[in-house]
Formats: C-alpha cells, sequence, structure tokens
C-alpha cells in the first residue's frame, strides 16, 4: 500500500516536469521567428507608415510630425512624373497578361499533364525546372540566350540581323514571357495538386456519359478547383503595384523608363533616396496599399459570388 501511494505521488510531478521542458523548448525555438518577424516585418512596416505623416528637420536632426502634406505631395508627383505614367501603365500591362495569359496556359498545361496526355511527364519537368533554379543564375541564363545567342544564331542560320531582345523594342515583351515562363512551374505544381485531389469517379461519371476533354474541363474540372484559380487571381492583384517583373535582375537599377513599373519604381527611388525622401516614399507606399486592399477584398467577393457552382 505504500509502494503505491509513492507512485501515485511521484509520477504527477513526473508529468508535471516534462510537460514543463517540453513547453521551455517550444518557446526557445519559437522565440527567434517570433522577436525576427515583430521587429523586421511588425516593426518596419508600423516604422513606415508613422514615416508618412512626418518630414526630416534639419535645425531637431530627426524626424518631426506634419500631418498629411506628403499625400498631398504624392498626388502632385503622380500628376507630373511622366515616369511614373510609364509605370502605372507597365503595371496594368504585366497583371493583364499574368491573369489572363499565364492563367489559361497554367490550366491548360496542368489538365494535359492531370490527363497523363503524350509528353506530360516532360512538360512536368521542364516546367517545373526554373522554380527549382536560383533565380539570378535563370536570369544570367536568359540574359546571355536572349542579348548574345540567339541573335547569333538567327545571323548564322537565317542570314538576318536582329538586336538584342533585352535591349530593343521588344524587351518588354520578352521580359512578360520570362516573367510567365519562370512562374509556370508553381502554378502547375498548384493546380495540378488540386486537379489530383478530385474523386476519381467523378471524371469517369462523365466519361460514361460521354463528355468530351474539353467539356469535363469546363463544366468539372474548373468549378472544383475554381477556388485555386481565385487565390492565384487574388494574390496577382495583391502585388499589382509591388511587382517589378525581374527588371532589378536584368538591369540593376539601371532599366530604361519605358519598362518601369510601380514595384520597381519604389525599389529604384528607395534604393537612391536620402533620408529627406523616406516620408515622401512611405506616404506613397501606404496610398497605393489603401487603393489595393478594398479592391482586392471587392474582387475576392465578386469572384466567389460569379463562380461557377459545385452543388
Amino acid at each position: 500500500m505504500t509502494m503505491e501511494t509513492n507512485t501515485e505521488k511521484i509520477e504527477p510531478k513526473k508529468v508535471m516536469s516534462r510537460s514543463r521542458k517540453k513547453l521551455i523548448f517550444y518557446i526557445l525555438v519559437m522565440a527567434y521567428p517570433i522577436i525576427q518577424f515583430s521587429i523586421f516585418y511588425i516593426g518596419v512596416n508600423i516604422n513606415s507608415i508613422l514615416l508618412a505623416f512626418k518630414e526630416y528637420d534639419f535645425e531637431g536632426k530627426g524626424y518631426a510630425w506634419i500631418g498629411f502634406k506628403q499625400f498631398s505631395d504624392c498626388i502632385t508627383l503622380i500628376k507630373t512624373d511622366a515616369v511614373f505614367r510609364y509605370a502605372f501603365k507597365n503595371s496594368f500591362i504585366t497583371y493583364l497578361v499574368s491573369a489572363v495569359v499565364s492563367s489559361l496556359l497554367a490550366l491548360f498545361f496542368s489538365f494535359y499533364i492531370y490527363k497523363k496526355k503524350a509528353g506530360s511527364t516532360f512538360f512536368r519537368i521542364m516546367l517545373f525546372v526554373p522554380s527549382i533554379i536560383s533565380p539570378l543564375v535563370l536570369a544570367i541564363m536568359f540574359n546571355n540566350m536572349a542579348e548574345d545567342a540567339l541573335p547569333r544564331y538567327v545571323l548564322s542560320v537565317f542570314g538576318a540581323e536582329i538586336q538584342p531582345l533585352l535591349s530593343g523594342k521588344s524587351a518588354f515583351a520578352v521580359l512578360n514571357f520570362y516573367r510567365i515562363w519562370v512562374g509556370f512551374g508553381t502554378s502547375i505544381l498548384i493546380y495540378n495538386g488540386s486537379m489530383a485531389a478530385i474523386d476519381v469517379s467523378v471524371t469517369e461519371a462523365a466519361k460514361l456519359d460521354g463528355a468530351t476533354g474539353l467539356r469535363e474541363f469546363i463544366y468539372i474540372i474548373f468549378p472544383l478547383i475554381y477556388s485555386t484559380f481565385v487565390t492565384f487571381f487574388i494574390v496577382g492583384l495583391a502585388a499589382l503595384f509591388t511587382e517589378q517583373m525581374n527588371l532589378y535582375s536584368f538591369y540593376g537599377t539601371q532599366a530604361n523608363i519605358s519598362l518601369y513599373t510601380i514595384g520597381y519604381y519604389l525599389y529604384e527611388k528607395t534604393a537612391s533616396a536620402s533620408i529627406t525622401e523616406y516620408p515622401l516614399l512611405s506616404a506613397f507606399g501606404l496610398m497605393l496599399t489603401l487603393v489595393t486592399v478594398p479592391v482586392v477584398f471587392a474582387v475576392k467577393w465578386l469572384m466567389r459570388k460569379i463562380g461557377p457552382s459545385v452543388n
């Protein structure tokens, strides 16, 4: 009886000791990423928001509150800066190309791979390769091909001279092609995963009813993966004013003005800004956020409202 009583007293202590050790281990593991997130994301963003309402005071050698003056300066800058007009137009074109062309091609290839048609394994590998190579290495390889290898090949085979693709008039189209190509891997992987999760009995029933491949995709596959499609569409829309179209990878800070996007415009301005210009850039970023957020939520609600039903 005495031994049983001692065991009953010791076991709860052991359990509490183990639980305490697990808790300490969990805290130690999670503390570092939480601190990093708090400082470099939450702290930086809060400071950026506050900076939009300040200006640099040379007499006080610090930032002082000035209210909404930076926002009025932003509006003036948008109206007068020709570079911003290029950036605004290019950002929308880039997004539309991604939302329409890239999405349709990704859906087509994903469905082709899902149906295990001829060459589907080859397409799976080739389209996913850019996603596993370093973006910088991939950009260097593509730059060498577009600027040197391809013009040389055309000259030697066809006897015709063409401008380097990233230096001539075709640069914007080539950059959009590159962006679609390098983004295919992730899109196809996720779309294909969504299609693979569809119950086989659903597609088999469609075959028995005589549905063609196109009708199967339109009336069965697409409605069942529509939520994935909406996610891609919304994520792309949310990045409308931050997408820089890989311009820095190819040109550094020396890209031609006609190629600017808003994301690259802000990056280039921030990279060369002085302490007096940071508040204006912060106000600029905050204004774009205030425009983007309600648009994103409105489009998301609309797409879910008018999207295909799976009931």
